[in-house]
C-alpha cells in the first residue's frame, strides 16, 4: 500500500536548513500557508493570461510552501488545530481555483469542460472520505492522488501546457481511489461485524 509518510520524511530532511532560517526570522507556519496560497492563485492568473513558464514556477513554489508549512510547524513545535484547519481549507480553495481556471480557459472544449467536473468530484470526495474514516476512527488508506501528490503531478503539466491531460488523469485517478476507499471501508466494516 502507498505510504505518504516516506515522502513526508524525505521532504522534511531536505528542508532542515530552510526551517532553521525561517525559525530565525520568526516566521509562523500560517504565514507559509498564506504565502503558498497566494502563489497558487498567482499561478492560476498567469495561466489565464496565457503564460506557461510563470504558472509552472509559481505553482512549484506554492506547492513547496504547502509541504513546508506542516514540516515547519512540526519541527518548531508550532502545530495547532487552527493551522491544520486553515491549511486544509486553503489547499481546497487553491486546488478548486486551478480547476476553475482550467474550466474557464478551456470553456469552448465541451469534453474537457465536463471532464473538469470529475476532478471537482474526485477532489471533494477524497477529502470527504478521509473525514469519514476519521469520524469512525479508522485509518484512511493513502494513495498517489492525495493533495500533495496531485500538486507534484500538476507542475509538469503546467510547464508543458497540458492541463487538459492533467484534468483527465486526476479526474480518473481521484475517483478510482475514492471507490477504492469505499471498497476498503466496506471490507473493514464486514470484518468488525
Amino acid at each position: 500500500m502507498y505510504d505518504k509518510n516516506q515522502l513526508r520524511t524525505l521532504f522534511a530532511s531536505g528542508v532542515q536548513p530552510l526551517i532553521r532560517c525561517l525559525r530565525t526570522l520568526g516566521v509562523k507556519p500560517t504565514h507559509i500557508t498564506l504565502f503558498g496560497f497566494i502563489l497558487c492563485i498567482s499561478a492560476c492568473y498567469a495561466y489565464y493570461l496565457g503564460n506557461t513558464m510563470a504558472p509552472f514556477v509559481l505553482m512549484v513554489a506554492g506547492r513547496i510552501c504547502d509541504a513546508l508549512d506542516g514540516a515547519y510547524a512540526r519541527a518548531t513545535d508550532q502545530v495547532t488545530r487552527f493551522g491544520g484547519f486553515i491549511d486544509s481549507m486553503l489547499d481546497r480553495y487553491g486546488e478548486f481555483c486551478v480547476v476553475g481556471t482550467i474550466l474557464y480557459v478551456y470553456r469552448d472544449d465541451s469534453y474537457l469542460y465536463y471532464s473538469s467536473f470529475l476532478v471537482f468530484l474526485g477532489i471533494a470526495l477524497m477529502s470527504y472520505t478521509r473525514s469519514l474514516y476519521g469520524k469512525y476512527e479508522m485509518e484512511c488508506p493513502g494513495n498517489p492522488f492525495e493533495y500533495f501528490e496531485r500538486g507534484l503531478l500538476l507542475a509538469p503539466f503546467f510547464l508543458l501546457d497540458m492541463l487538459n491531460v492533467w484534468v483527465i488523469v486526476v479526474g480518473v485517478g481521484t475517483n478510482f481511489f475514492v471507490l477504492q476507499r469505499i471498497y476498503l471501508f466496506s471490507r473493514a466494516e464486514a470484518r468488525l461485524n
